[in-house]
């Protein structure tokens, strides 16, 4: 009688839903590659929190079960080829918004591209999302990136907004306190109607790519101060109004502690555009004071007045993003 030799099976190669315990590790490899001269320090958190969950083997799904995907896409699908991930793209639903889901982190190794690999990559995921009971996908991608850009319009996503990322090096010189002829204080709890309001009139495609615009965003909530008090985050929001009356023109948000470094949020009521960007830019940069770190800021790319200022206060350009939907059948 002779003994049979049992050879463990190959693992599967070619479009295949992405197993975390299998794939991050080479997911992460890959995103950095195809992405790493884009990438800022988010990204890069991102990345080497990708690696450090992909050591973990067994122990990965317990993490997740404790809330750990919310620090990664913990859905997708990955091209392999002789072993290696070649393709990728993840997705998962929006937090607070369950029927909108989210892609990313959409690539393919340059020695395998023009091989259709990213459109399946892509068809894969929106027909999990359908499949999820999904109405809505949302991503992002560098403005000039003509060949991403015609792949998405392909599959039937159009374009919602044009975003511009501007940098500041928080080591620059902190800005001189200028006079201005409006009003601008820390915003009362009770205002947070108003902003919102603001907020719908002139950024109603949102204030990120993958953050819908929510009432409840702007609304106090005990939880979110919970929340910012256990992760080392903080928020101020500042007002501004006519010196003479409570109309809500402007605002300022200043996020601290965030993994990318702080944050600005500034938003103008359309009259007033030209006249409100550097008094809050300016009480924002005073505001957080000399940092280690950078400071940034999203700006619709068509926002010349804002720009003008953001140059002038010494920030750079980083990243033009155009924001795309597409609503799924």
């Amino acid at each position: 009688m002779t003994a049979r030799l049992v050879l463990p099976a190959p693992p599967p190669e070619g479009l295949q839903p992405m197993s975390l315990v299998r794939h991050l590790a080479g997911v992460a490899d890959l995103v950095e590659l195809c992405f790493a001269s884009e990438m800022e320090d988010g990204g890069f958190s991102a990345v080497r929190e990708m690696r450090f969950l992909s050591r973990l083997g067994p122990l990965l799904p317990i993490l997740l079960l404790l809330d750990t995907e919310k620090c990664i896409f913990t859905q997708g699908y990955v091209w392999v080829e002789e072993g290696r991930v070649i393709g990728n793209a993840n997705m998962q639903p929006i937090e607070h918004s369950p029927k909108t889901w989210a892609i990313a982190n959409v690539g393919v190794h340059p020695q395998h591209r023009r091989r259709g690999i990213a459109h399946q990559l892509m068809q894969a995921a929106l027909d999990h999302i359908r499949a999820a009971g999904g109405d809505e996908a949302v991503l992002m991608v560098d403005d000039d990136n003509q060949s991403a850009v015609e792949l998405y319009a392909r599959l039937g996503f159009t374009h919602t907004a044009t975003h511009t990322t501007w940098m500041r090096s928080g080591r620059r010189a902190i800005p001189a306190h200028e006079p201005t002829a409006y009003d601008v204080r820390l915003r009362a709890e009770t205002e947070w109607a108003d902003e919102y309001a603001l907020a719908r009139a002139v950024r109603p495609e949102g204030l990120s790519w993958n953050r819908p615009l929510r009432e409840a965003e702007f609304r106090p909530a005990w939880w979110r101060r919970a929340q910012r008090a256990l992760s080392g985050e903080a928020e101020e929001r500042w007002a501004v109004t006519p010196v003479d009356s409570n109309h809500f023109i402007g605002s300022l948000a200043i996020a601290t502690g965030l993994p990318e470094g702080d944050r600005l949020t500034i938003l103008v009521h359309p009259m007033f555009r030209g006249s409100l960007e550097r008094p809050l830019l300016v009480r924002g940069l005073r505001r957080l004071g000399h940092r280690p770190w950078n400071v940034r800021i999203e700006q619709p790319a068509h926002d010349e007045a804002a720009s003008a200022v953001l140059r002038d206060l010494g920030f750079t350009a980083s990243r033009t993003l155009r924001w795309m939907k597409k609503e799924i059948r």
